[in-house]
C-alpha cells in the first residue's frame, strides 16, 4: 500500500502542475474542475481521504499531508475503480488476448468495432 501511496502523491503533484499551467492559459474558461485520479486501491484512497494520519514512517505523512491538502483546495479528486477497469493496470501485467483488445479499446487505440481486426488475430 506504501507503495501506491507515493504514486497517488506524485500522480497528485503533476495534476497540480497541470492544473497550475491552465490557469495560466487565458483563453481556457476557469474555473476549472478538479482533475480526477484514479485509484483501484480501496486502502490507499481511505487513507488519502482520512483526515488523520496515524502512520509511522515520516516521508508518508508529508505524503498524506500534501495529497489532503490539494483534495480540500480541490485540486484533486480521487475516485475508485475496479482493477478490471483500471487502464494503467493492464501496463504492467501479462493480459490474454481478450484483455490486449478490451484495453486498446478503452485506451482509444482501436475502435470499437473489432470484425475489422478478428481477421489480423485470428491464425
Amino acid at each position: 500500500m506504501e507503495s501506491e501511496f507515493v504514486a497517488l502523491a506524485a500522480a497528485s503533484k503533476e495534476a497540480e502542475w497541470l492544473k497550475n499551467l491552465i490557469y495560466e492559459i487565458p483563453l481556457w474558461s476557469k474555473p476549472i474542475s478538479p482533475i480526477s485520479i484514479r485509484c483501484d486501491s480501496a486502502a490507499t484512497l481511505a487513507k488519502a481521504y482520512s483526515h488523520v494520519y496515524n502512520g509511522k514512517s515520516r516521508h508518508l505523512g508529508v505524503r498524506h499531508s500534501m495529497i489532503r491538502e490539494l483534495i480540500i483546495n480541490g485540486v484533486i479528486f480521487i475516485q475508485f475503480v475496479k482493477s478490471e477497469f483500471n487502464m494503467a493496470d493492464h501496463l504492467t501485467k501479462g493480459l490474454t488476448r481478450d484483455l490486449v483488445k478490451r484495453s486498446a479499446i478503452g485506451m482509444g487505440l482501436k475502435c470499437k468495432n473489432l470484425k475489422d481486426y478478428l481477421y489480423e488475430y485470428e491464425v
